[in-house]
């Protein structure tokens, strides 16, 4: 299987890809983009054929959903986390960011405290300002060496009157951490305590290395599940993110209800039929194809380690229990986020996430879901460049 991950991908150049466009019109030869999450690994061979099948019928209209929708997706949940769902539990999105946003709205008023735990990914943000809330962070904290929850700062966030919702990441991006059981029911705790709704969103929950297993935030009990939403996709797991296939999934009836009401007012009533089949087909047949995609993440994760640890002994790279993505400390170079960003993209053709959209300065986001010769090549460019530079 690694023959398949190790396979090289053309050039994403003029194809209306963000990830690559956004190295603009003209990347030096070579450089592939370690940044946006979006693998550079083709989808499983099964869904590649269903989707080929699909395309040459030539006959792609409103999609709908059936009972093989539903189950394959409970299927799934229930064989891999041990929580089972009903199929009116479910509601369709575009994505988990449009259900975050809906779950702001539907379940916060106007100038609501929400929680996020900072640094975070960037929409998070969004979802509280753009709808006209107020964002408290809740800052993680470095314990020898791994992001850790504030249960303190969070309790002091969370009692305040004004608070109703928290935004968890769960696994969090770009951190990297699974959190454990006891972490979440401490969550889940306060949360109750001080009556704030959780939405919790759980999109690399199938990328969790095994040690690291995924717990699902409603499925510590039913009263963690009556105050949550919790927000899954095939998208990352199986290279869909152009697909729009996701779910929010709400167990109390009534926030499904409101749930339901605002991704309705939303507007958006019609959802890919390509996604909905290839969400079917991964869930149904793919689940090798994700172990053996989690145990190449976790040799990407050990190259780079092994790399840096030989040439930057200085950069600090948080530990990787879940997602596909590496949260590095560049701060030992000295360089401001601006000029970090330039010398990275500039001098080493190294294009990743600008950590300080995360609300981490000095900090990068690399993006290990891609070949081993392109990570190879990539951080080859950073050290060439940084000799140049006289940083090593």
């Amino acid at each position: 299987m690694n023959q398949f991950f190790d396979q090289p991908i053309p050039p994403r150049i003029g194809v209306e890809v963000e990830k690559w466009d956004l190295m603009g019109p003209n990347p030096q030869p070579g450089v592939v983009p370690l940044s946006v999450a979006d693998m550079e690994f083709r989808s499983p061979p099964a869904i590649i054929q269903a989707l080929e099948e699909m395309a040459r019928s030539g006959l792609w209209g409103y999609a709908g959903w059936s009972d093989r929708y539903y189950n394959a997706i409970r299927s799934w949940v229930s064989r891999r986390y041990g929580w089972d769902i009903q199929r009116d539990w479910i509601i369709r999105t575009t994505g988990v960011v449009h259900g975050l946003n809906a779950a702001v709205r539907a379940f916060t008023n106007p100038g609501d405290g929400i929680v996020i735990q900072t640094p975070v990914y960037p929409p998070f943000y969004r979802a509280v300002r753009d709808n006209g809330r107020t964002l408290l962070e809740n800052p993680l904290k470095l314990v020898d060496g791994r992001y850790e929850m504030d249960f303190d700062d969070l309790e002091d966030k969370l009692s305040r009157p004004t608070t109703t919702a928290m935004i968890l990441c769960s696994p969090h991006n770009p951190v990297g951490r699974v959190w454990t059981r006891a972490e979440l029911q401490r969550v889940g705790e306060l949360c109750l305590a001080h009556g704030v709704f959780v939405i919790s969103d759980e999109i690399h929950c199938d990328l969790c290395q095994p040690d690291h297993p995924h717990t699902v935030y409603a499925s510590l009990g039913e009263e963690y599940a009556k105050h949550c939403v919790i927000g899954m996709a095939a998208s990352k797991t199986f290279s869909l993110a152009g697909l729009a296939c996701g779910n929010m999934i709400v167990p109390d009836g009534d926030n499904k209800a409101k749930l339901e009401a605002e991704v309705a007012r939303s507007g958006a009533y019609s959802n890919s039929s390509f996604g909905t089949l290839a969400l079917e087909v991964g869930y149904e047949q793919c689940e090798p194809w994700v172990e053996q995609l989690v145990a190449y993440l976790r040799e990407n994760d050990r190259c780079l380690r092994d790399f840096m640890a030989q040439h930057f002994p200085q950069v600090w790279i948080a530990p990787l229990e879940g997602t596909y993505l590496s949260w590095i400390d560049f701060s030992s170079f000295l360089l401001d986020d601006e000029a970090l960003a330039t010398f990275l993209e500039q001098e080493a053709g190294l294009y990743l996430s600008h950590g300080i959209n995360y609300g981490g300065s000095g900090f990068m986001r690399l993006n290990l879901a891609c070949p081993r010769g392109v990570l190879t090549a990539a951080l080859e460019r950073l050290l060439a460049a940084a000799q140049r530079r006289g940083l090593v």
